[in-house]
């Protein structure tokens, strides 16, 4: 750990090794800023910023830690100046809260002291698409409640996934320890020193649980309904199933592990016909890079429901459509045009439930009980069919994952 002291301000650096999944990141982890500051209270206008950390990627495992610590409150412009600087050369900012508490706070003090950010810098703090200005919160909250977190504050997080940390204090706790440390700092210079390591050390556990939190983000990468995310199951594997079964699992593999295991549950909009269902849900365990789906199985007969029905013709007395080639065939008294709701074909067998609606994937076909019916059903290979669920399995269960934030 480096000390550079610069005017009434402290400069403080640190380097980390940590292994962290680059796909779970927000952006290109070069290019993205994490960043944490520490005040004597809420408002801008009646406290003072004491210090301001950042951590950024700067090699192969590695992160380098910058803190500006004030001795005094005149040293406020000077960090400020100092932060601004190094957002200079970042895409974007990664923060916990950071979009309530310490960009408003920044931009606060920024104007107090006659600060204009340039427009780079100034489009990144102003930012509230989660594009540029990256708020950890609020990528974790829906996820907060599935997990059964009580609060969900950062502290939270970092013990879900079993980070411990050195640091026992809240930022609260602190207004009255750097107080205290200003007023150490002339008659009880050491006790000064020890204060001190306790406000750096808050702010370094921050920023480095931060950085942990990332893993955090391979859930919401799982589990996220946004057609643009990329391909997240590598392979999927139909477990043996027994004909008539109540219930399907499916083995899969995930692109990024995972940093804890979760068991969790979805419901399912089951319409009348299937609502006295033994399984109600559906059910998902994550662990490492492997997961495993299970799924209700219903022995029906339902439809699958032809796109193109101005092509088609309806049969009522087969209760099936055929296309207009082979209808040119059929007595005219026996056919009909087919409307969105006849043009369809029926089929018996074991399915399972899509609770996602429709899936875009080739050689999958979903089954209806009725049209309009939101709930739409794949169709389990027989047992001696040389398909084996594949070539759709793995496009399957990344849409059913959607289902549970």
């Amino acid at each position: 750990m480096f000390h550079k002291r610069r005017k009434r301000m402290k400069t403080i650096t640190d380097t980390i090794t940590l292994a962290l999944p680059a796909a779970a990141f927000p952006m290109d982890p070069e290019r993205i800023l994490f960043f944490d500051i520490e005040t004597t209270g809420l408002s801008p206008r009646a406290s003072s910023l004491y210090l301001i950390g950042t951590i950024h990627a700067s090699g192969a495992d590695q992160y380098t830690i910058t803190q500006w610590f004030a001795d005094t409150s005149a040293s406020e412009q000077e960090m400020l100046t100092c932060f601004l600087e190094q957002l200079e050369h970042y895409d974007g900012l990664c923060h916990f809260n950071g979009r309530t508490f310490d960009i408003p706070y920044i931009l606060n003090k920024c104007d107090k002291y006659h600060i204009t950010p340039s427009s780079h810098c100034q489009d990144i703090l102003s930012d509230t698409t989660q594009t540029r200005s990256f708020d950890m919160l609020l990528q974790l909250r829906p996820l907060k409640k599935l997990f059964g977190l009580a609060h969900g504050a950062q502290k939270d997080w970092e013990q879900f996934i079993g980070i411990d940390r050195e640091d026992i204090y809240s930022g609260g706790d602190l207004i009255q320890v750097y107080s205290s440390y200003r007023q150490d700092l002339l008659l009880h210079p050491e006790q000064a020193a020890v204060k001190e390591h306790l406000l750096l050390l808050h702010n370094h556990d921050d920023l480095i649980g931060m950085l942990h939190l990332v893993k955090v983000l391979t859930y919401r990468l799982l589990l996220t309904r946004k057609k643009e995310s990329p391909a997240r199951i590598e392979h999927a594997t139909l477990l043996e199933r027994r004909p008539g079964c109540s219930t399907a699992t499916i083995s899969f593999e995930l692109s990024t592990a995972v940093p804890r295991k979760v068991h969790v549950t979805a419901p399912i909009p089951w319409p009348k016909l299937f609502r006295d269902q033994p399984q109600k849900e559906l059910e998902l365990t994550l662990e490492h890079s492997l997961g495993l789906l299970t799924i209700p199985c219903v022995h029906e007969e339902l439809k699958y429901f032809i796109p193109d029905y101005k092509n088609y013709y309806y049969l009522p007395e087969e209760d099936t459509a055929i296309h207009r080639s082979v209808a040119e065939f059929v007595d005219k008294a026996h056919r009909k045009a087919a409307t969105a709701a006849t043009c369809y074909v029926r089929k018996t067998g074991d399915f399972i439930p899509s609770v996602s609606g429709k899936i875009d994937c080739d050689g999958l076909l979903l089954f209806q009980q009725e049209h309009r019916d939101k709930l739409c059903f794949a169709a389990l290979p027989e047992p001696a069919s040389e398909d084996d669920g594949s070539s759709w399995l793995p496009a399957y269960v990344a849409a059913q994952l959607g289902c549970f934030l």
